[in-house]
């Protein structure tokens, strides 16, 4: 029979493990809403919990970060796995850019989180991890001919910046803002017989990477 004590100790841990869920689930709907400048006593209001809890789980929001990146890096590759999936390269890169777009208009942290919060070893991993893939596909789109001469990958990470910059802007209008800008640029894209050539952003690694991380 289990003993006054061991209950209570399991009950205690069962308590700590809903607030620690409790904690995240309101620091991701937080840090989506409103950005990274949430505070921890922003999110310990919100969850209704002391922030002395919020501070025992997470020594700081650096910490609380870096349990929130994983999933959202997962997200986004399965965006991108999705999206290869494809039997084209123009389906493939349209379908990568309209999800990876839908999720960041759904949460204002998301690479922000992505590529500049946390350790800076992991965060290099994440980003590695996750431009290698969307790569991988805008070459395929490229191969194909499906895309302007010139267009890169750094025309994708234009067209994130853009999208969500009206996403952010047009919260009450729901998707239909970003939507339409986003499907109008993706048409600007497309490949046309009379198309007059647009030099290419020349950015290298590096560039590109200050560029993701200053967004």
């Amino acid at each position: 029979m289990e003993t006054e004590t061991a209950t209570e100790s399991r009950h205690f841990r069962a308590d700590a493990a809903r607030n620690r869920q409790k904690i995240l689930d309101v620091a991701a709907h937080l840090f989506a809403d409103r950005g990274l400048d949430v505070t921890l006593n922003d999110i310990a209001r919100e969850a209704g919990v002391g922030v002395g809890t919020v501070y025992r789980k997470f020594p700081d929001k650096a910490a609380l970060i870096d349990e929130l990146t994983e999933s959202k890096l997962e997200a986004m590759l399965s965006v991108v796995a999705t999206a290869s999936g494809r039997e084209s390269g123009a389906a493939a890169l349209r379908d990568l850019m309209m999800g990876a777009a839908a999720a960041r208009a759904a949460d204002r942290g998301l690479f922000l989180i992505l590529f500049r919060a946390g350790d800076e070893t992991r965060r290099d991993d994440r980003v590695g991890r996750l431009l290698g893939a969307w790569d991988e596909v805008i070459a395929r789109a490229r191969d194909e001919g499906a895309v302007r001469p010139g267009f890169s990958a750094v025309d994708v990470d234009l067209f994130m910046m853009m999208v969500g910059a009206v996403a952010d802007r047009t919260r009450d209008l729901g998707a239909t803002a970003w939507r339409r800008c986003a499907e109008v640029l993706l048409d600007g894209y497309a490949v046309r017989p009379d198309d007059d050539p647009v030099p290419p952003v020349d950015v290298d690694d590096g560039a590109r990477l200050r560029m993701l991380l200053d967004a």
